[in-house]
């Protein structure tokens, strides 16, 4: 079986989080705007010295998920978590050490990392899940000096996540444990029975799941 991590707005899955390097008036709050950018969608390799080491949770929880997301998509993981991940995907995931603190000035225990999933994986069969399809309008700016541009709209294809329909072909877990899903938006991460079972018979707690449904072409007479 393959797992899906939920990104419904409805179902109140992220936690609020965000660098505070990422923010004005850090001085390079531009340059940390950017990284925290490509860790919520795993677009390139990050180096140790390009990345933010404070991160803020807005609201404090009753109890911290070892694997979870943060604003625009970031993932922060438990050392225990990381432990887990690296052993079934030995070097294919990025994980950069930060300090993560509260509102109220604590922090939670132990030792916390910044995740950057840059593996892609195309499994989902689009034509069995739920795709919400919309186009967008061309939109007409006018600048100061006067000069008007055009952008033009386009078709958008995003993943339904409130519909809980997430199909993949019988080999989905074969390779990768954790991966995006190549061919959509990149905040779809997907996840091996391996690496759910692993974290279950840990304790580890993460953010919500669903489970995706397994494709057969075969037909029942």
């Amino acid at each position: 079986m393959t797992w899906v991590f939920n990104r419904s707005v409805n179902d109140n899955v992220l936690i609020a989080g965000w660098f505070l390097e990422a923010r004005k008036p850090h001085p390079d709050w531009s340059r940390y705007l950017d990284v925290s950018i490509v860790l919520g969608e795993g677009t390139r390799s990050l180096s140790a010295d390009e990345m933010p080491r404070q991160f803020f949770i807005d609201e404090k929880p009753r109890a911290l998920p070892d694997m979870f997301m943060g604003s625009s998509g970031k993932w922060v993981v438990s050392e225990t978590a990381r432990q887990v991940i690296e052993e079934l995907d030995p070097g294919l995931h990025q994980f950069f050490s930060i300090d993560v603190q509260f509102r109220d000035g604590t922090a939670p225990d132990g030792v916390w990392y910044a995740m950057n999933i840059t593996m892609l994986k195309k499994e989902m069969i689009d034509a069995e899940s739920a795709i919400k399809h919309s186009v967008t309008k061309d939109q007409t700016f006018t600048s100061k000096s006067g000069v008007t541009k055009t952008k033009k709209g386009h078709e958008m294809f995003l993943v339904d996540f409130d519909a809980k329909r997430i199909t993949v072909g019988p080999d989905a877990d074969d390779g990768a444990n954790l991966w995006r899903e190549k061919g959509h938006q990149r905040d779809l991460i997907l996840f091996s029975d391996k690496l759910h079972d692993t974290l279950r018979d840990a304790e580890l707690t993460t953010a919500k799941y669903f489970a995706a449904s397994a494709f057969s072409n075969v037909k029942e007479f």
